[in-house]
């Protein structure tokens, strides 16, 4: 054996007589070499490895050849492993290397991995595999599988396996504050192809991860006021490296929550409270004006005080909580006010008619409204509040008294200082008893008083809501006021001049007038509730509102109410309702105000469809619906397909280009343009087939029997089947009625057998899952006449007459001598009986015929007998009509 090259060389004594010799080597596995020589050695250079073979030498003369040698056994050199693969265990550092067995004669393999570093690691194996241990981190092994056999160990396969990366060392973490994340570095590790860091907040409630294929890479997103640990690891293309050492970093405190203000108004200055983060190592706080001003605090507890605000400012307050120079985020914004300021250049008027003082002045800063307080040396108080202007008019003053008024700024959170106080002075007191009366819906007030001696002429002054003034004068002690308008509070005084502030006067007083007509009705409908949604114009003086609305079918709906507006509901569907609205205020109701309206039409009733197949259109109609302009029809197809549409104002609609076989969803609903009606209830019609055309009948004798062949022409739809119908009269006899049908059958054809002497009546209809179609046009006919009864002769073969029954529906009768097989047409006739000669008419047979065919012969014929009276067809013709 030749271990380096594989071959096996042969060597053997001389055989006598032998110029030349041949070895065979035979292998297990069926192979065979030859090698031939002249000389008593020979190489085999060709065995395949791995088998056993059997070599043999025979000698040869050039004429004949020697008996084979005794057989010497030998094994060829191992196979080289193939198919070899190896692969990481990452868990444990471990190789694992598997091949294919290379054939007969390995006793082993032997494994042998070499890294750069120069570290070895081996394994033998019997079977297909063996594991590397203990293999060192970031390592391209060289490894070689051996296959032995003891003999030649020189089989070798050789690859390469990466191990898996080394752990990153000197991890490092370093908080980016501004953007709470962390950067993260460390030393690049052998073997590895990209990095994972990976930070666990300490509670575990948060996990942050990067990656890159540099030593380096940022951990974003980090939850505030926590400590994270931070491992990395290095990957290779199967393996991840074990875990680092930890590093640990502290991400950037958590805004303080809860933040709430305490304003001190009178104090100017305001306490901010929060809810501290023990993470911080102090506190601070922004307060920013709407002027755009800044306040600061800080503070290491959970308050602090910004002092000095200035009257009329809006502010928006932060609180961030710092640590180690790192800010969190801010809280959220509280807001709060400091105190308005103080009211500038009040000063006021007297408004003699009503009693109070008209105050003005001029807007303060921060300010969301304005109270005016007035106070007299009696004690008498009184006030007004206005939230929109730098006016406010103070109602209910005494007369004769000495106000002292100032104004106070507020808004939500404080009221200012009270500005500079001004005085006025109320007219005197003087004429008492002072009585106002109107009428409902009256357009005058009747005033009177106590008639002073102090003057002749008396002015009475009626001052309104809008500060409008009448007036009327009078020297004795009532006056008439006239063109007072409805809906109208107004304040009365008597005065003895038309100095009324500076003269006697009455104080004043008030009276209403009686409510105004509602104005500017508005009806909406409520289309899906069938009611009505009403308002109309609010009057002051009303404090409710009467409603009544009244159906052109008698039905009313009222409603009381105290606002402007009002719903109705239940409301019967296509009337008419009359409205009217009355305002009540006091002892007076107004005028009421009357309009009408249309509710939801009602739903179309006893909805009907007539098909026409023809024109694959279908008519639907129904009952007028009372307060419609307009119906809109709908045909949903039961498939789905698209919904087909139909409108107009009459109560009947045409749908087109109907799929005939189609089921149909039909329903309709009316408009008045306004509101629709609720749908009709659905109706489901098909469209059916039409009726069959060109139906034929044919009478065809088959076997003795007349069969009816009818046919006709397939119906232009799909899917359809036809039934054949077959009505008549047996002998033409009322009494005996027949009816009989084919089956449903998609063939445009039916044979059926009808008795003899029968009047028919032939109809077919068609029909698919859309419905049955009418009957056809009716086929009338009437079937070949049964065979004459009673046939009798009188005479004998030289001369007789042969006579029968008549047969109904027959036209003609033919007499037959029958003799030994063959029949002879004796006589043909319309008449009930024939003259032979000549003819045994024991042997005769007699048929009857029309125009569809000639009946089976009589069976029986009985004589001689008695003659009979002769009777021809035409008198029996007025029983063969089909009535």
């Amino acid at each position: 054996m030749v271990c380096e090259s594989g071959s096996v060389a042969v060597s053997w004594e001389p055989s006598k007589g032998a110029y030349s010799y041949f070895a065979v080597a035979q292998g297990n596995g069926g192979y065979a070499s030859l090698c031939n020589s002249s000389e008593t050695t020979c190489v085999f250079s060709d065995l395949l490895c791995g088998l056993n073979y059997t070599i043999t030498v025979i000698g040869s003369d050039d004429t004949c050849n020697s008996t084979e040698s005794s057989a010497v056994d030998v094994a060829t050199v191992p196979c080289t492993p193939h198919k070899v693969t190896a692969e990481m265990t990452c868990s444990n550092d471990t190789g694992l290397v598997s091949w294919e067995e290379g054939g007969d004669g390995v006793s082993n393999y032997k494994v042998v991995a070499v890294g750069p570093d120069g570290h070895m690691a081996m394994c033998d194996s019997t079977e297909s595999s063996c594991h590397l241990p203990s293999m060192h981190c970031g390592q391209r092994y060289n490894v070689t599988v051996t296959a032995q056999d003891g003999r030649c160990d020189n089989s070798h396969a050789h690859l390469s396996l990466q191990s898996a990366p080394c752990r990153p060392t000197n991890v490092k973490a370093s908080l980016r504050c501004q953007s709470n994340s962390a950067a993260v570095t460390w030393e690049q590790t052998s073997g590895a192809l990209s990095y994972v860091a990976t930070g666990v907040a300490a509670e575990g409630s948060h996990q942050a991860e990067c990656n890159n294929t540099m030593p380096y890479c940022d951990l974003r997103e980090l939850q505030c006021g926590q400590t994270y640990n931070v491992r990395v690891l290095g990957q290779d293309q199967s393996c991840s490296s074990v875990d680092s050492d930890m590093a640990y970093v502290r991400t950037a405190p958590c805004p303080p929550q809860n933040v709430a203000v305490d304003t001190r108004c009178s104090e100017g200055s305001m306490d901010i409270f929060w809810s501290p983060d023990p993470d911080a190592e102090y506190f601070l706080v922004t307060a920013v004006s709407n002027t755009r001003a800044r306040l600061y605090c800080n503070s290491s507890s959970s308050y602090c005080t910004i002092g000095d605000l200035p009257c009329g400012q809006s502010y928006n307050i932060t609180v961030i909580s710092v640590r180690d120079d790192c800010e969190s985020k801010p809280s959220q914004v509280a807001m709060t006010s400091s105190a308005p300021c103080a009211a500038r250049n009040a000063h006021g008027s007297l408004d003699c008619v009503s009693n109070s003082a008209w105050v003005v002045w001029d807007q303060s800063e921060g300010a969301t409204k304005h109270m005016v307080f007035a106070e007299s040396t009696t004690g008498h108080r009184s006030n007004c509040t206005a939230s929109s202007s730098n006016t406010c008019g103070v109602p209910d003053l005494e007369c004769g008294a000495i106000y002292t008024l100032n104004v106070q700024a507020l808004n939500k959170h404080c009221s200012s200082n009270d500005s500079s106080s001004f005085e006025l002075e109320t007219g005197p007191c003087a004429l008492q008893s002072i009585d106002a009366t109107t009428e409902c819906n009256s357009d005058t007030i009747l005033v009177d008083w106590k008639q002073t001696s102090v003057s002749q002429l008396y002015v009475v002054t009626a001052e309104d809501d809008d500060l409008a003034i009448i007036s009327c004068n009078s020297s004795s002690n009532s006056c008439l006021l006239e063109d007072v308008h409805c809906g109208t509070h107004y304040s009365i005084i008597v005065a003895a001049t038309s100095d009324k502030c500076s003269s006697l006067r009455s104080p004043p007083k008030k009276i209403q007038t009686a409510p105004c007509k509602p104005d500017e009705v508005t009806v909406e409908m409520l289309c899906e509730e069938n009611g009505a949604a009403v308002t109309w114009t609010h009057s002051s003086v009303a404090t409710t509102y009467y409603l009544t609305a009244v159906g052109s079918d008698g039905h009313v709906v009222s409603h009381n109410t105290s606002v402007n507006n009002c719903s109705l509901s239940e409301l019967h569907c296509g009337q008419t309702y009359h409205l009217s609205i009355t305002g009540r205020g006091g002892n007076c109701s107004s005028p009421p105000i009357t309009t009408s309206f249309s509710t939801v039409p009602c739903a179309p009733a006893d909805p009907v469809v007539h098909f026409d197949c023809e024109s694959k259109s279908a008519s639907l109609s129904w009952e007028s619906s009372d307060g419609s302009e307009e119906y809109f029809s709908y045909a949903q197809p039961s498939t789905g397909e698209e919904m087909l549409y139909c409108n107009g104002t009459d109560p009947f609609c045409t749908f087109e280009q109907l799929e005939c076989g189609t089921v149909y969803n039909f329903s309709v609903r009316a408009s008045n343009s306004i509101c629709n009606s609720s749908l009709s209830a659905p109706l489901q019609a098909g469209a059916a087939p039409c009726p069959p055309a060109n139906v034929m009948v044919r009478m065809q004798e088959i076997s003795k029997t007349y069969w009816a062949m009818v046919s006709w022409d397939q119906v232009n739809c799909s899917d359809v089947d036809y039934l054949m119908l077959v009505t008549g009269r047996i002998q033409n006899d009322a009494q005996r009625q027949m009816a009989m049908s084919s089956y449903w059958l998609p063939r445009p054809y039916f044979e059926v057998p009808l008795p003899c002497s029968t009047a028919y009546n032939v109809t077919v209809m068609s029909r698919n899952s859309a419905g049955v179609s009418q009957p056809s046009n009716q086929i009338t006919g009437v079937t070949v006449p049964c065979p004459p009864q009673n046939v009798q002769y009188t005479g004998n073969s030289q001369n007789a007459v042969l006579s029968w029954d008549s047969s109904v529906f027959a036209t003609s009768y033919t007499a037959y001598s029958v003799s030994e097989g063959s029949r002879v047409t004796l006589c043909t006739t319309t008449s009930l009986s024939c003259q032979l000669s000549n003819s045994d008419p024991s042997t005769a047979q007699v048929t009857a015929s029309n125009a569809v065919g000639e009946s089976s012969p009589s069976q029986n014929v009985t004589g001689p007998v008695a003659k009979r009276r002769r009777r021809d067809l035409w008198e029996i013709s007025s029983h063969t009509r089909l009535e």
